[in-house]
C-alpha cells in the first residue's frame, strides 16, 4: 500500500514537472534574444560620459557570486533568474536617478525585465522557492544598496554596474543552459 502511494506521487511530481516545463515560455529558443536585449538596454543605461575605468585597489570589496547559478533544474533555475529579475528592478527603481542612468535605457530595461518575469512566471508552480539562493541574493544587493548609500562616486557606481551586469550575465547564462537542456531532452532519439 505504501509503495503504492509513494509510486503514485512520485508520478505525479514528475508530471507537474513536466507540464510546467512544457509551458514555460521562458524555455523557448526565441527567448535569447531577450537576454541580448536586457544586455543591451544594461549598457545603455550608463551615464554619457562616464568611463568604466577601474577603482583603486580594495576600495570597494563584492563577494563572488558565480557559483550560486551553479543550477541544474529547470524549476530551480527559473526561480533563480526571477529573483535576480524582481532584485534589479527594484535596486534601479530606488537607485537610477542616484546611479545617474539614462532615463530611456532604464525604461527599457525595466519592461524588458517586466517581460521576462512574465514569462518566468509560468515556469514556476505556486509557492515554489530556492530559499538559500533568495537570501544570497538579497544580502548582495543590499550590499550594493550600502554602496550606493554611502558614496555615489564614479566609482561606487562603477562597482554597482559591474557587479548587476554580471549578475544578468549569469541569469542569461543560466537560462541559455536551461533552454539548450531542454531542447535536448526533446529531441526524439532515431
Amino acid at each position: 500500500m505504501t509503495c503504492v502511494v509513494l509510486k503514485t506521487f512520485l508520478i505525479l511530481s514528475s508530471l507537474v514537472s513536466l507540464i510546467y516545463s512544457q509551458n514555460c515560455k521562458w524555455l523557448r529558443p526565441q527567448q535569447e534574444n531577450l537576454n541580448k536585449e536586457i544586455l543591451q538596454s544594461f549598457n545603455q543605461m550608463r551615464p554619457l560620459g562616464t568611463s568604466s575605468g577601474t577603482c583603486p585597489q580594495n576600495t570597494i570589496m563584492v563577494p563572488n557570486i558565480d557559483d550560486l547559478y551553479n543550477i541544474s533544474q529547470v524549476e530551480e533555475a527559473a526561480i533563480a533568474a526571477r529573483d535576480v529579475t524582481n532584485q534589479t528592478i527594484r535596486f534601479y527603481k530606488r537607485n537610477h536617478q542616484k546611479l545617474q542612468c539614462d532615463e530611456k535605457a532604464w525604461e527599457r530595461m525595466e519592461k524588458l525585465l517586466d517581460y521576462q518575469q512574465n514569462l518566468l512566471d509560468d515556469c514556476i508552480p505556486e509557492g515554489a522557492e530556492n530559499p538559500q539562493f533568495q537570501q544570497n541574493m538579497s544580502e548582495y544587493f543590499i550590499l550594493l544598496q550600502k554602496i550606493v548609500n554611502e558614496e555615489v562616486d564614479t566609482c561606487a557606481r562603477t562597482v554597482v554596474q559591474v557587479n548587476i551586469k554580471r549578475n544578468l550575465q549569469l541569469a542569461a547564462l543560466l537560462s541559455s543552459r536551461m533552454r539548450r537542456k531542454h531542447i535536448l531532452k526533446n529531441i526524439p532519439m532515431l
